[in-house]
């Protein structure tokens, strides 16, 4: 049985668009970080990606919470979503996808508050 890769504007309209969990600009930073921290209870610790890069992640996100991200902060973000795609196990690969499908989709409501005009 072959597996089918799931599209990334699939996912996003499900996840994202979905009725219950459709979310504003301004919900979204604060939204992400309340499921990276749902996601503490799952992750095992075997592997950095997803041991480190949730926590530093958070970090990230509180950046833009506080008004001090900057573009390197954006940049982070993305080696870190990168970083989870690698991760041994499916619930580092779940937080990478879902990660990748917030950058695909929604990269301007963390881009506007770093850009430089």
């Amino acid at each position: 049985m072959a597996t089918e890769s799931l599209n990334v504007k699939e996912l996003y309209e499900k996840w994202i668009l979905d009725a219950k969990t459709k979310l504003t600009e301004e919900d979204l930073v604060p939204r992400v970080k309340e499921y990276l921290i749902g996601q503490h209870p799952e992750i095992c610790g075997k592997c950095a990606p997803c041991r480190d890069g949730v926590i530093k992640l958070e970090q990230l996100l509180d950046q833009y919470i506080e008004g001090t991200a900057t573009i390197k902060t954006l940049k982070e973000i993305e080696r870190l979503t990168y970083n989870l795609r690698a991760s041994r196990c499916s619930v580092g690969l779940d937080i990478g996808k879902n990660m990748e499908v917030i950058l695909e989709n929604d990269y301007h409501v963390l881009y506007k508050p770093v850009k430089k005009y």
